[in-house]
């Protein structure tokens, strides 16, 4: 049983993790954005994106610090988050399940999304490398062969 000062450090940590959840659903959405503009090669867009993520990002930023401060209060300051959820005190785990869950899918989302946003910036490099050797412009279905 923990004692009621942890218990409320954990319910503090909660609403953490589901706001967590949600920017980084935000900044999947974002990625998505940046790589479509990349592969358009649409530079004012790509410049509006980036001004209007930062509020996103700075929030983000914070809200990992406020993590990291209320996991250490709780006297568990993991390093990976298998550690975590084995950390999460069994009266709470319930409370717990749909938050975890949802920042877990989210992160692989976003994982996902970053690497399609390096495939295209791998894409776009190639067509800048070739026009800066005088080389014409390669359609994409020649890169396929």
């Amino acid at each position: 049983m923990m004692n009621i000062s942890n218990r409320e450090k954990w319910e503090q940590l909660l609403p953490v993790f589901s706001e967590l959840s949600s920017l980084v659903s935000a900044l999947c959405d974002l990625e998505d954005s940046l790589t479509v503009s990349a592969s358009k090669n649409d530079l004012e867009e790509l410049t509006r994106l980036v001004s209007e993520a930062q509020p996103t990002l700075l929030r983000f930023r914070g809200l990992e610090q406020k993590r990291v401060k209320l996991q250490k209060e709780c006297g568990f300051a993991p390093r990976s988050m298998t550690e975590f959820l084995t950390g999460i005190p069994e009266e709470l785990r319930e409370d717990w399940e749909n938050p975890i869950a949802d920042l877990q899918n989210n992160l692989r989302r976003f994982i996902h999304s970053r690497e399609n946003a390096d495939r295209i910036l791998q894409v776009r490099i190639s067509d800048i490398s070739q026009q800066l050797q005088g080389q014409p412009e390669v359609s994409f279905r020649d890169r396929r062969v």
